[in-house]
């Protein structure tokens, strides 16, 4: 009981020195025979030092039974409060944007390009007439770099610009782009993707996905065909891209092409076809000089042998010669694989024919394709579509609907590379069907 008085009248002293001072106090432990500073310190999970700081009055020789000690209570680490950084908001996403400033720069030497631009600007008065507010700002960018490098600098603001056909200026323009988050429609684009640019969209696909998306609706619709690829001994990269990759959708299924000289006899024709199945014929050169030296092979064997069913496979360099081949094209179940499709004949293109003259005062030229219709219904498509999507128009494009004069698009993301990053590019593909009934249908 002495021992316990005397332990209150030293803590005193304490207890007066303020309240932080009591959260140090703990339990008391009573030293049985054997105990030592240190088994007494680690039993209660405190350093040997700090248990005799607790007890002053301790000799700090052996303990003696009986003994009682404070056992201290560590002090609870409070944390310094820390000032909250506030946070930067993440930016509003727009799911439509009533007013978009839109930039074009091509080379108006070109007669084409001047084409192009007067079909954008009659989309821009169709969506207009919705009331959408649209800004244009068009510059002659020329060929060169030298010619557009002045004008970077005016990129700024932009929600979407029409690019260029030159290989030189294009990756420049892609850069700012790139660096401002602006989206980049590259109409006239032939070389392979520029993959690095996540809002650069490729409305013209080169050959490669061109016909490798043709070649996988062919084995995917035409799988049981006969396909007899025929050998000009002049191939063209065109034909070449066509025919290497029909053989290898018909290697994974284990099947191969019959092959054709396409100056061969009578019986290499004979035996490279199959009397009771359908034959889809592929030259391996997109020239209309080899269509024509087919088409006169073709025709004699039509007329010695009606019952065989032959059907060709075509180029979009076919439809140049659709009104003096109209007839054999009909005659040989013509399929032209392609991007587009202008019909002369429907009215509805009529109608856009007589609005571009009296607009511009001047006829459309004939040319494949029209450059206005492109030009119209690639405006239609992304003027119409991010003002009505806004931010989420890469996420939700799927969901326009189209009623193109000529172009239909299907913008995916290019697979090589890392994904995200890379730029879009037009996979669209349809077939022209040249019907027996001389009907022309089109095939999606």
């Amino acid at each position: 009981m002495k021992r316990i008085l005397i332990l209150i009248i030293c803590l005193c002293p304490r207890f007066l020195a303020g309240q932080d001072m009591l959260s140090t106090l703990g339990d008391m432990h009573s030293v049985v025979k054997g105990e030592t500073w240190e088994s007494v310190a680690a039993s209660h999970g405190v350093s040997v030092l700090e248990l005799q700081s607790a007890n002053p009055d301790v000799k700090r020789k052996k303990l003696k039974k009986g003994t009682l000690l404070i056992i201290p209570k560590k002090p609870e680490q409070v944390a310094e409060p820390v000032e909250e950084q506030e946070k930067p908001l993440p930016p509003t996403i727009r799911t439509a944007i009533p007013s978009l400033k839109v930039g074009v720069l091509l080379p108006f030497s070109d007669k084409n390009m001047v084409e192009f631009y007067r079909g954008l600007l009659m989309a821009a008065d169709s969506i207009r007439a919705s009331g959408i507010s649209l800004d244009i700002y068009a510059w002659d960018c020329g060929t060169t770099v030298a010619q557009i490098e002045p004008l970077l600098s005016n990129c700024n603001g932009f929600d979407v610009l029409f690019g260029p056909p030159s290989a030189t200026q294009t990756p420049l323009l892609a850069e700012v782009c790139k660096e401002q988050g602006i989206r980049l429609v590259l109409p006239f684009w032939n070389g392979q993707p520029l993959l690095d640019y996540p809002l650069v969209y490729n409305a013209t696909a080169p050959s490669t996905i061109l016909f490798d998306a043709a070649a996988k609706k062919l084995m995917t619709f035409y799988a049981d065909k006969n396909y007899v690829i025929v050998r000009s001994g002049n191939p063209d990269n065109r034909g070449k891209a066509l025919t290497d990759v029909i053989v290898q959708n018909m290697a994974q299924r284990k099947i191969a092409p019959r092959i054709l000289e396409l100056e061969g006899d009578d019986f290499a024709y004979e035996s490279a076809f199959n009397q009771f199945h359908d034959n889809v014929i592929v030259l391996d050169d997109s020239s209309i000089r080899s269509l024509n030296i087919l088409l006169s092979h073709l025709k004699d064997f039509r007329q010695k042998r009606p019952a065989y069913r032959l059907s060709l496979l075509g180029y979009p360099e076919w439809h140049e010669e659709t009104e003096r081949l109209l007839s054999d094209f009909f005659t040989f179940d013509a399929h032209i694989i392609s991007p587009y499709y202008y019909n002369v004949l429907s009215d509805r293109t009529r109608h856009f024919q007589r609005s571009y003259e009296k607009n511009f005062r001047s006829p459309m030229a004939a040319t494949s394709p029209r450059y206005a219709a492109l030009g119209f219904d690639l405006g239609h498509y992304f003027l119409s579509g991010i003002s009505s999507l806004g931010d989420t128009f890469e996420q939700m494009q799927s969901s326009i609907q189209q009623e193109p004069y000529q172009n239909w698009f299907q913008f995916e993301r290019n697979t090589s590379g890392a994904g995200f990053g890379m730029s879009f590019t037009n996979s669209f593909v349809l077939f022209i069907h040249f019907t027996p009934e001389s009907k022309i249908e089109l095939i999606r």
